[in-house]
């Protein structure tokens, strides 16, 4: 017979259940959700109205990507030019005086 003080529990079990991502699959199925919004039996539903902002603020995010890399890198190179511009006034400032 055999003492324990301390009982140790079984390991939890690993229990994964695989899911498949389909993204064409998806993409139909939001654009037959926005079909169906136009139709005027569309009952309001608060999820499929966020769904929507979010689609819509990805797409207006990658739309100005380029724009906003190319805004950041001309913002970039006139920040160093005035830098530069600053330092080179100083130094010639210094030693007229």
């Amino acid at each position: 017979m055999k003492v324990t003080f301390f009982k140790r529990g079984k390991p939890k079990q690993f229990n994964l259940k695989t899911r498949y991502y389909d993204p064409k699959k998806e993409e139909d199925e939001l654009r037959k959700r926005r079909y169906e919004r136009k139709k005027e039996e569309y009952q309001f539903n608060p999820d499929d109205m966020k769904n929507e902002m979010a689609y819509r603020w990805g797409m207006n995010r990658e739309s100005n990507s380029s724009f906003n890399k190319r805004y950041t890198s001309l913002n970039r190179i006139l920040l160093t030019a005035l830098i530069l511009a600053v330092v080179m006034a100083i130094l010639y400032f210094a030693k007229t005086a």
